[in-house]
């Protein structure tokens, strides 16, 4: 078996996810190309297991001061680039296509009828769940930006539907000694002053602060130590913090709750798997939501004890089993075994 695997580029939880279940594909004997798309080609990824991939510019929606920029995101689309990479991508020796919410690839198995699926945390919004039901142009956008002829989502409950638990890296590992003055920070799509300005009041704690560009600086202002995004470096000081403060994306609160970090996030606006993310972390009593960058709720939030560890299975492993036994519209045995 050959299958084409599409990865969304935005950020780092599909790149981290994909990797993993890919791993455990190339293990089973299955050939894997990716493709990557919303991102430049200095995305930081593992190459030993996602070799040599191709980038396409596909769609994205253009973030900054903690936002959704719609009209920046409109400016930006190229559709007639889109259609072409589609159009002109030679598809014909793949039997199958898995897309993790990536556009390009989803389309492409759609112009050379391949079976596709979506694997990913945007699927699990396809059942009901806690979501921001308001948000009807996010919904749609949902359902229609990376189909899938069949699908798995992910989510930290199964909520009584058929989605499975997240897939946790095999870098995410405890620490024998953890340190209750550190805070591992990951606000790449806030603005960094507003973020220094949360943080300076609180002189007893250090901040290890990642930015979202590999290439800048380190840089030390008193207690607040700010990172190029380095997979080695923050997967360390994930297992030694005593909490992390993040945006509500999924993979990165996964990770802090398969430690059993105390997590506060901070959804973007406007963007609605984090606001839905930021629904559900709260009805489950998982961690704190602050709506905008607020020293008070981390003032209170660190006074906070852990909520304790979460126990994950190996859901990479189990997925790319289901994949091989190709019965890819039951996913019940799929569902059970992970929660199980």
């Amino acid at each position: 078996m050959k299958i084409l695997y599409g990865i969304q580029g935005t950020g780092n939880g599909h790149v981290s996810r994909a990797t993993q279940i890919i791993d455990c594909l190339q293990r089973r004997g299955i050939t894997v190309d990716v493709i990557f798309s919303g991102c430049d080609k200095d995305k930081v990824y593992d190459q030993s297991v996602i070799g040599t991939p191709s980038f396409f510019k596909g769609f994205t929606f253009s973030v900054g001061n903690g936002r959704i920029q719609y009209i920046n995101t409109v400016q930006q689309l190229s559709l007639r680039q889109f259609i072409k990479d589609v159009q002109s991508f030679d598809a014909t020796s793949y039997d199958l296509v898995i897309t993790d919410f990536e556009p390009v690839s989803s389309r492409i198995a759609r112009k050379n009828k391949l079976p596709c699926i979506g694997i990913g945390h945007q699927y699990a919004f396809l059942h009901d769940i806690p979501m921001d039901r308001s948000n009807l142009l996010s919904r749609w956008i949902i359902q229609h930006f990376a189909k899938a002829d069949h699908s798995i989502g992910m989510h930290w409950h199964h909520f009584d539907q058929p989605i499975v638990p997240p897939v946790i890296p095999e870098g995410v590992t405890s620490s024998d000694t953890m340190d209750p003055a550190l805070v591992l920070v990951y606000l790449p799509f806030e603005n960094r002053d507003q973020v220094r300005q949360m943080l300076q009041p609180f002189r007893d704690m250090r901040f290890a602060v990642y930015a979202q560009n590999q290439d800048d600086p380190i840089k030390e202002d008193h207690h607040i130590l700010w990172h190029p995004f380095s997979k080695t470096s923050f997967f360390k000081d994930l297992a030694t913090c005593s909490g992390v403060i993040c945006n509500a994306g999924f993979e990165l609160p996964s990770e802090a709750l398969s430690l059993g970090k105390k997590i506060l996030v901070k959804p973007l606006k406007g963007q609605f798997e984090q606001v839905s993310n930021a629904m559900a972390m709260e009805r489950l009593g998982l961690g704190t939501v602050m709506t905008s960058l607020d020293r008070y709720c981390v003032e209170t939030w660190l006074l906070k004890p852990s909520k304790g560890k979460k126990e994950y299975p190996d859901v990479a492993d189990h997925i790319s089993q289901w994949v091989m036994d190709g019965n890819w519209s039951d996913t019940s045995k799929l569902v059970q075994d992970t929660w199980n």
